[in-house]
C-alpha cells in the first residue's frame, strides 16, 4: 500500500481499502470533479480534518475547495474503528497538570469536551446516526500490574471532573469474559460509531455550505508566492489559492512538504473483523456491542462488536506499507484475539483485514495552526483523531482566516522535526520489541 515516507502521492483512482467499512456501508458522499482555477482557500486531504475545516470556511463567506488524491475519506477517515473518545494523544491531563499546571489541563479537557460535541452535531445530519453505540469506551488493565496505575489515573481524572466510572474485577465481568480483563475505567461520554457514514455526513455540510469538493486530484507540488498566495499543481490544472491548508495528516507526502513530513512518524494501525459471531459465542465473551474497548498495553490492541456480531479486533501492523497487507499481520491479530477471549479459539479465520497510516509527533501531541507563508497544517494525533479533527478542522479554518486560537500548547507552537528523519523507522522497529518485551 502507499508510504508517505517512499511513494508519491497516492492516486487518482487508487482502490479503496478493502475494510469492512468499504463493504458494508452505503454512504452519500457529495463530490466535483472539476478543479477551479482560482479559490481563496485550498486544502489537501477529504478527511475529517479538511472536511471540517473546509465547512467553517465556506460557512464564514470564503470560497474553499478540497482536493483528494483518491475518493472523499480514502485514508484513515474510512479506515479507523470508529471509536469517539476524547483523547488528548498520548499525554493524559495529569501530565499536562505537571508539565504546564492544572489550569492548561484544564484547558485542554475543555478542548477535548467541545471536539466531542462538534462530532455529536454532525451525528444529526446523518439520518442512521452514524450506528452510534452508547456503552461509552472502556480502557482495561490487562494484567494485573496494570491495576495500580490506571487506579492512579482514575483518581487524577476525577481531579479534573471528566465523566469516568472505575470498574473492579468483579464489576467488570458483567461486561466482557476475558483473562486479559482485570479493571476499567470506563469514560460515559464517548461511544463508537461508523466512520465511514461521520466522514459522509461530514463533507455533505462541507458542501452544503458551498465547499467544493475536488475528488480523484492529487497535488502535486505546493509552491508559496508570498503576498501572492499559493501556487498548486493538481492532476486537474493548476490553481491559485490565497492559502493552502494541509489535512493529510499521517498520509502526507514526503515529497510534497518534506519539511513537514519529516516531522511525523506514519505508523500502521491494522484492523481484521471476524465472521459474525453466533449467539453461544457472544453469550461466552459477555460482550455487548455497545462498548468501544482498548487495553493498557504499550502496543495496545482495541476491540468492539459491531451492530452485526462480527468481532473487530486492532493493533499496531507493519512497519513499511509495502508489508501492510501480509497475512502474518493479521494472523498477529488473530492470536491476540485468542488471548483475549480464549472461549473464541474455534474462530480460526478472519473475514476482512485492512490498514491505515497514524501520524505520530515526537512529543506525542498533535499541532494546529501556521508552518509558513501561506501555507496551513493540522497533523500529529497519534491515533486519536476521530473526535478531535471536528475541532481541528476549525481551528485551522480560524488561523488561516486571522482568528486568534486559545491560548494551547496545540496551537502555540510547530510540530518538532524528528532527529536524523531517516532512520525514523529503525527507530519504531526498536520500539515495538521494546513494547512487545513490556506488554
Amino acid at each position: 500500500m502507499y508510504d508517505p515516507l517512499i511513494n508519491s502521492p497516492p492516486g487518482p483512482h487508487n482502490a479503496p481499502e478493502a475494510s469492512y467499512w468499504q463493504q458494508h456501508t452505503q454512504a452519500n458522499f457529495p463530490a466535483c470533479t472539476e478543479a477551479p482555477e482560482e479559490v481563496e482557500f485550498a486544502i489537501i486531504g477529504a478527511g475529517y480534518t479538511g472536511l471540517n475545516a473546509a465547512r467553517v470556511l465556506a460557512e464564514s463567506g470564503h470560497s474553499v475547495a478540497v482536493f483528494e488524491a483518491n475518493q472523499l475519506a480514502w485514508g484513515c477517515s474510512s479506515r479507523n474503528a470508529g471509536f469517539v473518545m476524547k483523547s488528548t494523544g498520548r499525554l493524559g491531563l495529569s501530565a499536562w497538570a505537571e508539565r504546564l499546571g492544572n489550569n492548561m489541563a484544564r484547558g485542554i479537557a475543555d478542548e477535548h469536551q467541545q471536539a466531542l460535541q462538534l462530532v455529536e452535531e454532525t451525528l444529526l445530519e446523518c439520518p442512521q446516526q452514524c450506528q452510534r453505540q452508547n456503552g461509552g469506551y472502556l480502557k482495561i488493565a490487562h494484567k494485573p500490574a496494570a491495576v495500580e496505575p490506571l487506579k492512579q489515573q482514575y483518581e487524577q481524572l476525577k481531579r479534573f471532573e471528566q465523566p469516568v466510572e472505575w470498574l473492579s474485577r468483579d464489576q467488570l465481568t458483567d461486561i466482557i469474559s476475558s483473562p486479559q480483563a482485570h479493571a476499567a475505567l470506563r469514560f460515559t461520554d464517548c461511544f463508537a460509531l461508523n466512520p465511514m457514514l461521520l466522514a459522509a455526513a461530514t463533507a455533505r455540510r462541507a458542501a452544503a455550505a458551498g465547499a467544493q469538493l475536488v475528488e480523484h486530484c492529487p497535488v502535486n507540488a505546493a509552491s508559496s508566492l508570498g503576498r501572492k498566495g499559493v501556487y498548486l499543481q493538481t492532476l486537474k490544472g493548476l490553481v491559485r489559492a490565497r492559502k493552502l491548508l494541509v489535512c493529510s495528516n499521517g498520509y502526507s507526502s514526503q515529497q510534497l512538504l518534506p519539511d513537514l513530513a519529516s516531522c511525523s512518524l506514519p505508523v500502521l494501525s491494522s484492523i481484521i473483523t471476524t465472521p459474525p459471531l453466533s449467539q453461544k459465542q457472544i453469550e461466552r465473551i459477555k460482550l455487548s456491542p455497545q462498548y468501544a474497548i482498548m487495553d493498557t498495553r504499550i502496543l495496545k490492541y482495541y476491540f468492539r462488536l459491531l451492530p452485526d456480531n462480527r468481532l473487530l479486533f486492532g493493533g499496531r501492523g507493519a512497519i513499511q506499507g509495502k508489508n501492510a497487507a501480509d497475512p502474518v499481520y493479521a494472523r498477529r491479530l488473530l492470536h491476540a484475539l485468542h488471548q483475549t477471549f480464549p472461549q473464541l479459539r474455534d474462530v480460526n479465520k478472519w473475514e476482512h483485514f485492512w490498514s491505515g497510516w497514524v501520524s505520530v509527533s515526537l512529543d506525542d501531541y498533535p499541532r494546529i495552526g501556521k508552518i509558513k507563508d501561506n501555507i496551513y497544517a493540522s497533523m500529529g494525533y497519534c491515533g486519536a483523531g476521530v473526535s478531535f479533527t471536528a475541532l481541528a478542522g476549525q481551528r485551522l479554518a480560524e488561523a488561516a482566516m486571522g482568528k486568534s486560537l486559545p491560548q494551547l500548547p496545540y496551537y502555540q507552537s510547530q510540530l518538532k522535526p524528528f532527529p536524523l528523519p531517516r532512520f525514523r523507522r529503525l527507530g519504531q522497529w526498536l520500539y515495538y520489541h521494546y513494547g512487545r518485551l513490556r506488554d
